[in-house]
């Protein structure tokens, strides 16, 4: 026979009679204990059912009392005991009517309206005050409008990212293709309410994610036994643009790759890069937590700084990007013999410890002068006066103290400074005097560094604008498409595979200084940020203009001198053609003649 749960069912919960009070999950329901009015949560497994399950009249008033009870305040719980007491004594006829009266403060007809609700089995609940007006969760709508509002929040339960205004105007459509009045708006709101669940809500406004991560259940906790056992790894964009190296303009938010030590909290590793997250820089960050650290801090000048973490992990734990899936990095992992697993699939708090601390370090970014903050909302709040100041060098260098002051900083959880949980198991008075050490530490590198294919020349290999040359590379001038291994935290010298063995090549120019990938990418985005043939300062421009001036006026000379010219030459033109009309014309007289009388006319 199939039953259908309903509230207020009689049921037999754990050997004891009960009613059904609401459903918890899938799972489990809440229940009346009628014995002890007792509410507990027990499993479906743990219910009998009678054998005629129907709501009775009886069951419905239990539980109306039950939340009448939840309701009511102190002073209201008190007379309604003060009441139950008396009339119990009435009961018993320990006392008449008009003592009860006098004790309770009511008239013997009232007294006989309360005897009529006293009940012994349910207490002093039949007492309480039943309020006026209309009962919490009440509903007073036409059916056919409540039928259609329930159809159309049963369409958006499943959704995400919806706005209360969508809801309302599904139903303000609804009710027009029915020629139905519109409840008010509140109304509707109550409606989702007692409709939909907390996490249905959540979902509703900012999306499936958002709800799993407030509201998924997340029982037990895995918990580190030692250092280096769990180690977790994620990526984040830094919340901080830097300059150029000439400070003229921005390149950019540096990425931040980070490995972190679940046991002791500390940073066993990480890596700033100017460029998105890829093999390349998880490769970087995961050297860098293997291996010891007094050649980076040298780089950095904070020698006089201490970083003894290290060692390579039992097991990294890691988000499923493809960074983290590729196959040239986990094939690296499973010849350095390092476990490794991914998170579930839209799991984030699988890697909460990584994700807090990433929290942490953005705090300590924030406070910079330049930091574009976590969102925008914050963003539009800043001072427009609060500018970067720091290239990208400043930075890791500045980021590489902030690492070390937070090894020194009690943490919350672990109630001591990670570098004292990180001495406490690997020092001289630890459980183990050091961190697991790598067999073959340049093999090691080899393995995770990138790698590139060259052509030899006479001048030797061209690599990020430098050249690099050892007389060993002369039996191989002329050779294309050659291997070759690079170290990002040092480009000092490249690894070429010469007849299946990889050789060391400095730089040809021994006296140039050592750099790092990304301050080689930092170089190359400033010097991007001007296009070939730009002006350089203001001078250049001031010249380019001065000079259009003096052409300018040039042009304007030579062409009064130009017209100055023709002007005078077709003013000698004219005057010679004159002249010798003149001397054509002019002619001699002979006085031996006579003169001739004038006719009149030219």
């Amino acid at each position: 026979m199939q039953i259908e749960i309903e509230e207020g069912m009689h049921v037999v919960a754990r050997g004891k009679a009960a009613l059904i009070v609401r459903p918890v999950d899938a799972d489990s329901v809440e229940v009346l204990l009628l014995s002890t009015r007792q509410k507990i949560t027990v499993g479906l497994n743990e219910i009998e059912f009678i054998t005629v399950p129907k709501r009775s009249t009886g069951g419905s008033e239990i539980l109306y009392l039950t939340r009448l009870e939840s309701e009511s305040n102190d002073q209201e719980i008190q007379l309604a005991l003060r009441r139950h007491e008396v009339l119990s004594r009435l009961h018993r006829k320990e006392i008449s009517v008009a003592q009860a009266a006098e004790e309770i403060g009511v008239t013997r007809s009232h007294v006989y309206k309360l005897r009529a609700k006293h009940d012994e089995s349910m207490g002093y609940c039949t007492q309480l005050v039943r309020r006026r007006g209309n009962q919490k969760n009440s509903r007073h709508l036409d059916p056919a409008l409540e039928k259609e509002i329930e159809a159309v929040l049963e369409t958006f339960r499943k959704r995400a990212g919806v706005t209360f205004a969508e809801v309302w105007r599904a139903v303000q459509k609804a009710c027009m293709s029915l020629n139905l009045k519109c409840p008010a708006r509140k109304t509707i709101r109550n409606r989702m309410k007692s409709s939909f669940t907390r996490e249905e809500v959540t979902r509703l406004k900012y999306g499936r994610e958002v709800a799993a991560q407030m509201h998924d259940s997340r029982p037990g906790k895995y918990k580190a036994t030692k250092p280096l056992e769990w180690v977790q790894t994620d990526h984040t964009l830094v919340d901080y643009e830097v300059l150029t190296d000439d400070r003229s303009d921005t390149i950019g938010r540096p990425w931040l790759t980070l490995f972190i030590d679940v046991y002791t909290r500390v940073i066993l590793g990480y890596y700033l890069s100017l460029h998105p997250p890829s093999t390349l820089s998880v490769a970087c960050a995961l050297a860098h937590a293997v291996m010891p650290k007094e050649d980076f801090l040298r780089r950095l000048n904070l020698s006089g700084f201490k970083y003894p973490m290290y060692g390579p992990p039992f097991m990294v734990y890691m988000d499923n990007a493809k960074e983290y899936r590729s196959h040239k990095y986990l094939s690296s992992l499973d010849r350095a013999h390092i476990g490794y697993d991914h998170r579930p699939l839209g799991k984030k708090h699988f890697g909460g410890h990584v994700e807090r601390l990433i929290g942490t370090m953005m705090n300590k970014v924030h406070l910079l002068s330049g930091s574009t903050m976590s969102n925008t909302v914050v963003r539009k709040r800043l001072a427009r006066d609060r500018k970067p100041t720091q290239t990208f060098t400043e930075f890791a260098r500045w980021f590489a103290l902030e690492v070390m002051e937070y090894h020194s900083t009690v943490h919350s959880e672990i109630k001591k400074t990670p570098l004292q949980a990180w001495q406490d198991y690997y020092g001289p008075h630890g459980v183990v005097p050091f961190p697991p050490q790598i067999t073959d530490a340049h093999q090691f590198r080899l393995n995770f560094m990138p790698q590139e294919y060259r052509n030899i020349r006479p001048g030797g290999i061209e690599f990020k604008t430098r050249f690099y040359w050892d007389p060993v590379l002369d039996p191989f001038i002329g050779e294309k498409k050659v291997l070759i291994k690079y170290d990002p935290f040092s480009l000092k010298q490249i690894w070429v595979q010469l007849d299946g063995q990889f050789i060391p090549i400095p730089f040809a120019d021994m006296t140039l200084p050592d750099i790092t990938l990304e301050e080689h990418r930092a170089k190359v985005l400033s010097s991007q940020s001007l296009e070939p043939g730009s002006f350089g300062d203001a001078q250049a421009a001031e010249a380019h203009s001065e000079a259009g001036r003096i052409e300018s006026a040039s042009i304007k000379k030579t062409r009064a001198a130009k017209k100055q010219l023709a002007a005078k030459v077709e003013y000698q033109k004219e005057f010679s053609s004159a002249e010798v009309v003149k001397k054509e014309n002019k002619v001699a007289p002979d006085y031996s003649l006579p003169p001739k009388p004038f006719k009149g006319g030219v």
